[in-house]
């Protein structure tokens, strides 16, 4: 029994079922967790190792390069990069697209852990992070105040980190600006000298004060206990007190102990204000917009402690605002394209009753979908959502083409419930053709593991499930409602529809009759494409600059962070004096002893009178000159794109950095490049030590005792934790801040060795002044080093050519190498995979409508509306002067879907037609005659649901990545051209190729007669 006829014997059960559909679509809309973006896992890791108080040799030396030797052991490695700096390193492990990134996870802290003892004893800890959209922080705060904020940590931990971290929902509260309070045991020289104490001695004794173990258990009066011997240390009174000698000296009568904030190298400004910063990561679970309104719910309540008076909290960045933004947005323009096709349904059908029934598609698909999410586990995101706006045009396309044939055969004479079931029966096998068609383009996408497919199974997802509901819906609830309503009067006197579509049928009859003039209009609407595509720019991830800016301040040297915070303030000055004209809403600065950056952010998009560039102009006019640095602005893109690197690769990191001077100030003379510079730090002036190898033996001293005592005294080691009332406590060991200033405080660093015998660093070691290493960056474990590059003006391929163009007349060393950077290689991946996707369905649907046509020729008819359709693409680019981008390759392959239905429309009405016994020519006049109404609706709908997004503004995540309309642009030029095509030239390219086919059965029969 045909879907149709069941719908129509029983239609109480019919509808008892799509009531209860859209009952528990309803329900399980309201459970949907809504969040910025899904946890789409990207196949790499970072692994942040952090080492404090080293040089960048050292770092690099001691732990970057043993971390990427083992780690190049994994399997599916692809690359690897380091970069090794003062006080930390960071090493970048990407892998082959597929790889399960959490087994990767376990498998390099596997591989760390097997090296931790090739790793310096006092590398105390290490951080993996994994590469995934869904990690990001929900809700990034900044906190300020017109009082210090600095030494506030206990504050601040208790009236807002921890009251944040109890709220339903929160994943993760990080806090940086301010520093928790440790135990400072700052020793004496003079008296380590006196007393002639070991250091090394000193620091394991002070390890192995605070313990707290188990026996085993005893046995007394017919009970059992548990033995503990505890050694615990509750306050820096019980440190002072400890005995660590054998002569009853205490620490106290060496060193000062301190219960006090560390010196913090580094410093935040908001506002020209000192601010703290705020992180909060949502459970992976939770609802986005209930998290962040729970946690602004809190601030409130915060803001009205007394403790809390004076300070304000700031929001930088909010993901709720960005999916509440992009929900409104598109919920406008859903509205807007609903009311544009709710009008052209009505003026090709002229009956109201007809037209809420088929309008009645749109909500109901809507409602499935979104309770299909609840029970597939997909949230509603920015990805799923676009999805949803792509279908909402195109939910009515099934429903418009049953009804217009039901109605064909309710004006033939059929009652109303035969008419429904044979106009519903004759289409549906078309119908259901045209939606799988729709839906296999995004199979690549679902099933392929590029990282691009990622992103499009979520919309695809969204679009195969609606789809679905609105064909389920137009082979049974639409026939229903039609039978059940008067079909609308045929009127008297022809209408518009009527007068075009028999004007339509003798200009076909005039194309047909003359095969010549329909054949080269044929080819040259076909070669036409050639003339817009030559104009058309190409750049997969253009750079939509942002209204936020980044200046750099390039520091030439390490300075004291006071000298950098003087720099910084005269900048931030000259913003302020000139905020208004600047269009500036707030500045943020941070900055270390060697690096600074002041993120300006401007006005919204509605508010500006300038542009970004106009702007970076007058900034970079009158800015302060200073002799620490030369500030520079720094790329920011709406869509994350990276920043145009390319990249110098040898083996000397001396060489490398005169060679990337050389690259930036030939790069910097290229028309469109801005900003162009090298990434090289200058190493800083550090003294270094030779130890005198005999001297030290002579001592009973080895070269590594030495250095441990250097490094505890002046750079101080965490020797233990203790526990404290709200968390654990640091206990840092090393000398007084006033001894461990200057060279001669160095050079007499007093050394223990033998039996309570002293003597100074200078006896047994000679120091010298040199610069040493600034950051040092490898790639695939050689030395690297990048050369930044803003793009003003001209596309990411055309950068490419420029680049290639300089970089192959420069002379290099034996050994060194150039290369291009990730953000050109990610723009031929998204470019290949688009392709690779688009040739697979194309391939798809010609074998869909070949099972549906029994044929290998009449398909080709209809392909042919995808390549035209491509070719509207080309013009309307051409005529609006948009990129075209990797949204616009998203377009063409959802137009790939929408295009064909009308040709398998057409084309399968025709075989009816033609199988009724009309003849070849009056069938596809006839046809075409039929099924021009539909199409135009079908078209309408879509590109009216679509043309609010085509010009408007409105980007994925509100503000947070691209725009929309080079997707929309893609689909409503291709579709409107397509349309046409359709409409005139498939007919013809169906005979031309019915021709082709009678011709080669003659020959295979005239062959047969032969043999």
């Amino acid at each position: 029994m045909h879907i149709t006829e069941f719908s129509l014997r029983r239609p109480v059960t019919t509808l008892m079922v799509f009531i209860s559909l859209i009952v528990v679509g309803l329900i399980a809309t309201r459970m949907v967790p809504l969040e910025f973006m899904p946890n789409i896992t990207f196949p790499g890791a970072f692994v942040q190792l952090p080492y404090p108080n080293a040089t960048p040799l050292e770092v690099n030396e001691n732990i970057a390069r043993p971390v990427e030797e083992v780690l190049a052991t994994l399997s599916g490695v692809e690359q690897i990069n380091s970069n090794s700096g003062e006080n930390n390193a960071g090493v970048v492990v990407l892998f082959k697209q597929g790889t399960d990134i959490d087994i990767k996870a376990i498998e390099i802290k596997e591989k760390i852990e097997s090296i931790r003892n090739q790793l310096p004893d006092d590398f105390e800890y290490y951080q993996i992070f994994k590469f995934q959209d869904g990690d990001a922080p929900t809700l990034n705060l900044r906190i300020s105040s017109n009082r210090d904020l600095s030494n506030s940590y206990e504050l601040l931990n208790r009236n807002l980190q921890q009251r944040i971290e109890r709220i339903p929902g929160v994943g993760q509260v990080d806090m940086y600006g301010v520093e928790k309070k440790e135990i400072r045991i700052e020793l004496d020289p003079a008296r380590i000298s006196a007393y002639n104490i070991n250091l090394n001695e000193l620091s394991t004794t002070l390890r192995q004060a605070n313990f707290s173990m188990s026996a085993g258990k005893i046995s007394d009066a017919g009970m059992r206990y548990m033995v503990r011997p505890l050694a615990d240390i509750h306050s820096y009174e019980d440190i002072e007190n400890l005995i660590i000698s054998d002569n009853n000296i205490r620490v106290k009568d060496i060193a000062e102990v301190h219960y006090k904030t560390p010196r913090r190298d580094y410093a935040r400004h908001l506002d020209q204000k000192y601010a703290v910063g705020l992180d909060i990561t949502k459970e992976s679970t939770a609802n986005v917009v209930e998290v962040v309104n729970l946690v602004m719910a809190e601030i409130e309540e915060i803001n009205k402690l007394p403790e809390m008076e004076g300070i304000q909290i700031y929001e930088m960045f909010n993901q709720a605002n960005g999916i509440l933004s992009s929900l409104r947005e598109l919920f406008n323009a859903g509205m807007i394209g609903a009311v544009f096709s709710i009008f052209v349904l009505f003026i090709f059908l002229r009956h109201f009753g007809t037209t809420m029934i088929i309008a009645t598609a749109v909500p109901f698909s809507i409602i499935v979908t979104l309770g299909f999410f609840f029970f597939l586990d997909i949230t509603l995101n920015i990805l799923s959502m676009m999805g949803l706006m792509l279908a909402i045009g195109m939910l009515v396309d099934n429903a418009v083409v049953v009804t217009e044939n039901i109605h064909r055969f309710q004006r033939k004479g059929f009652s109303p419930q035969k008419a429904s079931l044979l106009g519903a029966r004759e289409v549906s096998i078309a119908v259901t053709a045209g939606t799988l068609t729709s839906i296999i383009v995004f199979l690549p996408n679902v099933v392929n593991e590029s990282f691009i497919s990622q992103h499009m199974y979520y919309i695809g997802m969204a679009i195969i499930i609606a789809l679905l509901a609105s064909l389920i819906i137009s082979l049974t609830v639409i026939p229903l409602l039609a039978s059940k309503i008067k079909p609308p009067k045929e009127s008297p006197k022809s209408t518009l529809i009527d007068k075009m579509a028999d004007k339509y049928a003798g200009f076909l009859r005039w194309f047909l009759e003359r095969r010549k003039i329909s054949v080269l209009f044929i080819a040259l609407l076909f070669l036409s494409g050639a003339i817009p595509l030559s104009f058309m720019s190409v750049d997969m991830f253009p750079r939509v600059e942002d209204r936020r800016l980044n200046l750099q301040y390039n520091l030439n040297a390490s300075y004291t962070l006071d000298t950098v915070k003087e720099s910084v303030d005269r900048v931030e000055q000259y913003l302020y004096d000139n905020q208004e004209s600047f269009e500036i809403e707030s500045v943020y600065s941070y900055y270390t002893p060697d690096y600074a950056i002041s993120t300006i952010n401007l006005t919204d998009d509605d508010k500006a009178k300038k542009s970004v560039t106009k702007i970076k102009e007058e900034i970079a006019e009158n800015l302060p000159q200073m002799a620490i640095g030369r500030p520079a602005f720094e790329f920011i893109s709406r869509n994350s794109s990276e920043q145009v690197r390319v990249f110098v690769q040898g083996e000397s990191m001396q060489e490398l950095e005169d060679l990337a001077e050389q690259v930036a100030w030939r790069l910097s003379t290229v028309e469109g490049f801005a900003d162009v510079r090298s990434e090289a730090e200058s190493g800083k002036e550090e003294i270094r030590l030779t130890i005198d190898h005999n001297r030290a033996r002579n001592l009973g001293l080895s070269s590594s005792d030495i250095a441990n005592v250097v490094s505890g005294a002046m750079r101080g080691q965490t020797i233990q934790r203790i526990r404290g009332e709200e968390s654990e406590i640091d206990v840092v060991l090393a000398f007084r801040d006033v001894d461990r200033q200057t060279m001669d405080d160095l050079r007499n660093l007093p050394i223990s060795f033998g039996e309570n015998q002293t003597t100074n660093l200078s006896s047994v070691a000679s120091m010298e002044q040199k610069q040493g290493p600034g950051r040092i960056f490898r790639e695939n474990r050689k030395m690297s080093l990048g050369i930044a590059i803003n793009l003003d003006g001209i596309t990411s391929e055309e950068a490419r050519r420029e680049i290639s163009a300089v970089m192959n007349q420069i002379i290099y060393p034996t050994g060194y190498s150039w290369s291009y950077g990730r953000s050109f290689g990610n723009d031929m991946d998204a470019m290949n995979t688009m392709l690779f996707n688009i040739g697979i369905a194309f391939f798809l649907i010609y074998l869909i409508m070949a099972s549906l046509f029994e044929s290998l020729l009449y398909p080709s008819s209809v392909l042919s509306c995808i390549f035209f359709g491509v070719i509207g693409i080309f013009w309307f680019f051409f005529i609006t002067g948009t990129t075209f981008d990797l949204m616009a390759f998203i377009g063409i392959l959802i137009l790939m879907g929408i295009v064909v239905n009308n040709g398998i429309v057409l084309v399968d009405h025709i075989n009816n037609l033609r199988a009724e016994g009309l003849s070849r020519r009056e069938a596809v006049i006839q046809g075409g005659r039929d099924r021009m109404r539909p199409i135009l609706m079908t078209a309408g709908t879509t590109v009216l649901g679509l043309l609010p997004l085509c010009f408007g503004t409105t980007m994925i995540g509100g503000d947070g990545g691209p725009p929309y309309f080079p997707m929309a642009r893609a689909i409503v030029g291709g579709l409107t051209f397509s349309t046409v095509i359709t409409l005139i030239v498939l007919p013809s390219i169906y005979v031309i190729l019915d021709d082709i086919g009678i011709w080669g059965a003659r020959i295979v029969r005239a062959s047969a007669v032969k043999v």
